[in-house]
């Protein structure tokens, strides 16, 4: 077992024992981010290759390759929801015109709602969770592709 093996289940065993919700650790070449689910919550799904590519890297070679998606996270842990009311049309769905400012989710938390507006006009191009899903402050919900809407005369 290496030494990095090791100290990933040292972490598991720390946060469990210690009843740790969240614990990361980032080295230059390392980052291990351990999370406890409460119980009933939803696992977010894990993200494919397209989610993880819409992430932006960091560094000088990533800010020269970086991808035009913009990712939309939560601002507050919650249930997601789509749609502004029980029943309602989803305010987003793939494929979707956002105007700057204009709601694309609702979260719920405590018995008030938020609403999750776009930052920027754009189509949206991923949802990257389900309704009634719980989510996590700063989990991502939406990949926005930025630009303008094409016009056709």
């Amino acid at each position: 077992m290496t030494q990095k093996t090791q100290l990933i289940l040292d972490m598991i065993d720390l946060a469990a024992e210690e009843r740790i919700a969240e614990l990361y650790v980032s080295e230059p070449a390392f980052g291990v981010r351990i999370r406890r689910r409460a119980r009933g919550e939803c696992p977010a799904p894990a993200p494919d290759a397209a989610a993880l590519s819409a992430v932006p890297a960091s560094g000088p070679a990533a800010a020269a390759a970086a991808p035009a998606s913009l990712t939309v996270s939560a601002p507050l842990g919650g249930t997601f929801y789509r749609a502004s009311s029980p029943g309602g049309e989803p305010l987003a769905s793939e494929g979707c015109r956002a105007e700057a400012g204009a709601p694309l989710c609702v979260i719920e938390a405590m018995k008030m709602l938020t609403e999750v507006a776009a930052p920027q006009a754009g189509t949206v191009a991923r949802v990257l969770c389900e309704d009634g899903q719980m989510v996590e402050q700063g989990q991502a919900l939406f990949i926005l592709e930025p630009g303008e809407a094409e016009h056709v005369s």
